[in-house]
């Protein structure tokens, strides 16, 4: 088994990574990340996303490439298709990061089909998806390559009034396992980021709920939300070489929340 030097164990010069989500508050400041750590991006998004081209000119300032495709995520037909056209494109895959995510917060009692519809194709289907085309792809080109899909707290914890969220992140992890142990003998790892209650602009209303807000500060010890560049670490170690005999993992991110 070759082993990298320690000084390249976090470099991802010559890997291109696909990021499901790119655009979002989490999703720019990750693919940001992994650019600084030698990667080109390729985004895929929604059409006419307004976040684009702020995401574009970050990376290309970075000197990394970057690839734009549109896709209705909500469509397993729309993201096999993409992943297609990325093929066609003639890249070649490295890592994916499986970034986007939806949640609806309402009791149990108003979830509306659409509402766990929308959840579970974005949150579960999506990923499963994305991570099933690129699976396909690597072992098709005999290459090794890493998916990081994203969980949450809510993995873990039933928390209230995200029920159909917790569910999806739930099957996030438990898919995250299945995919490395059928991958792992290929070189591929599989891992999952399962991040605390982090500070986004989506996060703004509940962070001026004083008595939401009091409910997770008084619950995570470190005293405060987290913010994406908290889950910078985290996704370089799993993108990288530094993670190759790491899979099947969920890396918990949350400020100590699920050690209480």
């Amino acid at each position: 088994m070759h082993h990298l030097p320690t000084e390249k164990l976090f470099s991802l010069q010559g890997k291109t990574v696909i990021c499901t989500g790119a655009t979002g508050g989490i999703g720019q400041t990750l693919c940001k990340s992994l650019a600084i750590a030698g990667a080109d991006i390729v985004s895929i998004q929604i059409p006419n996303d307004v976040h684009s081209e702020s995401l574009s000119r970050s990376i290309s300032e970075l000197g990394r490439k970057m690839w734009t495709f549109e896709c209705n995520l909500t469509d397993p037909s729309s993201i096999r298709s993409t992943f297609q056209d990325i093929w066609r494109a003639g890249i070649t895959p490295s890592i994916l990061l499986n970034c986007a995510g939806v949640n609806r917060r309402c009791p149990i009692t108003e979830v509306t089909d659409d509402d766990l519809d929308l959840i579970l194709s974005i949150n579960l289907k999506a990923t499963y998806v994305a991570a099933q085309e690129i699976s396909k792809k690597l072992l098709q080109l005999k290459l090794p390559g890493k998916i990081i899909n994203i969980g949450s707290v809510t993995s873990y914890r039933g928390m209230y009034n995200v029920s159909a969220y917790a569910s999806s992140k739930g099957g996030v992890v438990q898919m995250t396992k299945s995919f490395s142990n059928e991958l792992a003998p290929h070189n591929i790892q599989v891992n999952c980021i399962c991040p605390g209650y982090i500070s986004t602009p989506l996060t703004t209303q509940l962070e001026n709920d004083s008595v939401y807000n009091d409910f997770i500060l008084k619950g995570t010890p470190a005293g405060r939300w987290g913010t994406p560049e908290d889950l910078r670490g985290a996704v370089i170690f799993l993108a990288s070489g530094a993670s190759n005999f790491v899979t099947g993992s969920s890396l918990i991110v949350d400020g100590g929340m699920l050690a209480v």
